[in-house]
């Protein structure tokens, strides 16, 4: 049976929250920019702009996540 150390839970855990930090903001302002570039008519431009501010969000909370630990 293996045992696992907090050591290893908690190295887990971090691995977790930094994919979602890193994916989940691009899929949501993709997903909100592609509602808006509907609206407004301007489609392929607003995606671009909404997934590269996403990415931004997203490094950033993945290096706010580490430099915390």
């Amino acid at each position: 049976m293996l045992r696992f150390k907090p050591e290893d839970i908690s190295a887990l855990g971090l691995a977790l929250r930094l994919a979602l930090a890193i994916a989940l903001p691009p899929i949501i302002m993709l997903s909100l920019g592609q509602y808006l570039g509907r609206i407004l008519g301007r489609e392929a431009f607003i995606i671009v702009v909404s997934v590269l501010i996403g990415l931004y969000v997203g490094f950033r909370q993945a290096i706010r996540l580490l430099l915390k630990k």
